[in-house]
């Protein structure tokens, strides 16, 4: 594929809507949150300075997100959005950070995702969260960072995971823009895509992308989703109409859109099962 295509291919703002708009709905709703909730903000799972996240106890369930940015942008004040919605249905909320390329690899915000879902299960309990009820969800890098930790024989085993408008093969990324600052060489790209490894640490997985999305985006979901169904893993795959890859994370727990409530409904289901 010509270098301009493929540039074009992993840039989503080339096909959404409003991103600007998007992202300033992010920060908007993230410092709504941690205004009117009790949050424990910046708390510390590891020694680099990126591993920190945001809790908003609620009740001893969790939702666990991890942003996007093409792994070198965003962070955990853009990624409190859900916060309130999530914390209104009992759950508690925290927004993961992992630090940004060009400072860190890859392979290294993977490391990160990890330790800090070990964190949780280790010093949940310590905010009212039960670490037999963790959900994760993560969208774009994040939801490539969670799919990949989540594969790890030391990673927790969690209920449910959301993965939205995620990369799950990064073998064209070293031939883009995206590679600038992440630095990945062909070698760790094939090593560290999720469709080369097991199955993920997770009773079920609802896989989600929007209808505004790139082929190559909308490709990888379809892929992946194959991808799971052949290693057993329960998968639910919904292309998601007039959402794109920026407004559709904002849906995540936000009961009056379409997505939201198949979301909660996907994470009630596997509660009751685990009762």
């Amino acid at each position: 594929m010509a270098s301009a295509l493929l540039d074009r291919e992993y840039s989503p703002s080339s096909v959404a809507r409003d991103p600007e708009g998007s992202l300033r709905h992010y920060r908007a709703r993230g410092d709504a949150a941690r205004s009117r909730l009790v949050v424990h903000e910046a708390v510390p799972y590891g020694a680099d300075p990126g591993e920190r996240c945001h809790v908003f106890p609620a009740g001893p369930e969790a939702l666990v997100f991890v942003h996007g940015g093409h792994w070198q942008e965003s962070g955990i004040d853009d990624a409190c959005f859900a916060a309130e919605d999530t914390v209104a249905q009992g759950l508690a909320y925290v927004a993961v950070g992992y630090g940004l390329a060009p400072a860190r690899t890859v392979p290294e915000m993977i490391t990160s995702v990890a330790r800090a879902l070990r964190w949780l299960v280790e010093t949940g309990p310590r905010y009212g969260i039960d670490p037999a009820r963790l959900h994760v969800a993560g969208s774009s890098a994040g939801a490539h960072l969670l799919a990949a930790a989540l594969t790890r024989p030391s990673t927790p085993r969690v209920r449910t995971a959301c993965l939205v408008s995620g990369l799950y093969d990064l073998t064209e990324i070293p031939h883009t823009y995206v590679n600038d600052a992440v630095g990945l060489t062909q070698e760790q790209a094939e090593a560290h895509s999720p469709l080369t490894m097991p199955a993920p640490r997770c009773d079920s997985i609802l896989l989600a992308v929007g209808q505004h999305e790139t082929g190559s985006y909308l490709r990888q979901h379809a892929t992946y989703a194959a991808h799971l169904t052949a290693l057993g893993v329960p998968v639910t795959a919904r292309i998601v109409p007039d959402r794109d890859h920026f407004d559709l994370p904002l849906d995540l727990a936000d009961p009056s859109t379409a997505f939201g409530r198949v979301a909660a409904r996907h994470r009630a289901a596997r509660t009751q099962e685990g009762r």
